[in-house]
């Protein structure tokens, strides 16, 4: 069974642009999965289960989860930094996803830390730009404001 993921943002009442991305699932051998991006820049996925022990599998979804809103926070800010003109000289994140239960206790992703570590320079030209950068980061990225705000899953199941 192949299962696609499929995403869409209709903004026409504000004059935008729509997006739309897919993203394929493809069952490979037991219970690996091959997931194919259809991205330029992305290599497709293979989550290899069989690898580890059934007793340590699981959880992938939330590495998934906590890739993605460090990618989308940290292209963000590396374009907010190129914006400003500050040379980035390094640049690391951690992402720590806390799961907890829900009101019908299903377990759910209750929150997410995120920390984001910048080496610049730091003379005083740079920070007064910096603060400027942190002013428009704190707006967040789509990913980030998309979770604040909740996002439907609209789901079908053929068998």
């Amino acid at each position: 069974m192949v299962k696609s993921l499929q995403g869409a943002v209709d903004m026409s009442n504000t004059g935008t642009s729509k997006s739309q991305i897919k993203v394929e699932m493809k069952l490979l051998t037991g219970e690996d999965m091959k997931i194919k991006f259809n991205s330029k820049s992305m290599d497709d996925l293979i989550i290899a289960r069989s690898r580890v022990p059934r007793e340590e599998t699981g959880g992938e979804a939330q590495d998934l989860l906590a890739a993605s809103v460090a990618e989308c926070m940290g292209s963000t800010l590396f374009f907010l930094l190129r914006w400003a003109q500050i040379k980035l000289d390094d640049f690391r994140a951690t992402v720590e996803v806390i799961t907890d239960r829900d009101e019908q206790g299903r377990n759910c992703v209750s929150s997410m830390n995120l920390n984001l570590k910048v080496y610049v320079k730091k003379d005083d030209e740079t920070l007064k730009k910096i603060n400027r950068v942190k002013n428009i980061f704190n707006r967040g990225c789509l990913i980030s404001r998309s979770l604040e705000r909740g996002i439907k899953v609209n789901y079908s199941l053929d068998i």
